[in-house]
């Protein structure tokens, strides 16, 4: 069984990602089901997300500040 979960590939901008697993877990290697490419362990994933997140909020806050 494997389980899909959505996150942009950056080859191909498909959505759709794989791996063997029925539960997602720190340590699996997510890869793209449309090209194959491969994205790096789901704990690097969110890491990049959250200092995406953080980037996109830093702005706002000094706006709000002046």
């Amino acid at each position: 069984m494997t389980v899909q979960v959505e996150l942009p590939c950056p080859k191909c901008k498909s959505t759709k990602m794989k791996f063997e697993r029925p539960e997602i877990r720190e340590t699996d290697i997510i890869t793209c089901a449309a090209c194959g490419h491969n994205l790096g362990t789901m704990a690097s994933i969110r890491e990049k997300m959250n200092k995406a997140y953080q980037r996109l909020n830093q702005p706002s806050a000094a706006r709000k500040l002046q």
